[in-house]
């Protein structure tokens, strides 16, 4: 009896101390990484179909028309854009490597004693900053100071209340002046 009792308490204190082998998984940048090359997939696979099927339209466009440059050049911006996800996809790919490592040194340094806490807030909060400011994609324009670039074809909070003008011509004002 005694060393069944001895054997359960071993157990207890030695469940009590696993180390997580996979620290990446509970960690908030990593995630959102991770997020951000899915959304990089997706549009990878998206602009490559769309480029197949500008390649089928010039194909099938009438010589001498206008209509072989007009296509000719929406498959060539098609390509740069293929070419610009490509690179993202390679990026978040790097970047969700290197982010696996420093969270397993950072898991391993906050197990020691005073060791670094893990998950760090202030990196996470910094982060989320700095990752907005990006997302916001920020402009300067003489006349009108900072301004938020709104892409071709997505509304903008004035123009969904009504208060504004449509995405196209707000996409276009928010383009620098030189």
């Amino acid at each position: 009896m005694k060393i069944l009792i001895l054997a359960i308490f071993l157990v207890s204190i030695s469940s009590c101390d696993k180390v997580d082998r996979t620290p990446e998984t509970r960690d908030e940048i990593y995630t959102d990484l991770q997020t951000e090359l899915e959304i990089a997939n997706k549009s990878l696979e998206s602009e490559q179909k769309n480029l197949e099927k500008l390649k089928r339209e010039l194909d099938k466009a009438i010589p001498q028309t206008g209509q072989v440059k007009y296509a000719t050049k929406k498959v060539r911006d098609s390509e740069d854009r293929l070419n610009i996800l490509a690179q993202q996809k390679t990026y978040f790919e790097i970047k969700i490597e290197r982010r696996k490592f420093e969270v397993q040194q950072r898991y391993q340094e906050s197990l020691k004693k005073g060791g670094r806490p893990w998950p760090d807030q202030k990196e996470i909060e910094m982060y989320k900053t700095v990752t907005a400011f990006y997302r916001n994609k920020l402009n300067w324009e003489k006349t009108k100071g900072v301004k938020k670039d709104v892409p071709r074809g997505t509304k903008t909070a004035g123009a969904e209340a009504g208060q504004g003008s449509s995405p196209a011509s707000s996409a276009t004002e928010t383009k620098p002046q030189h």
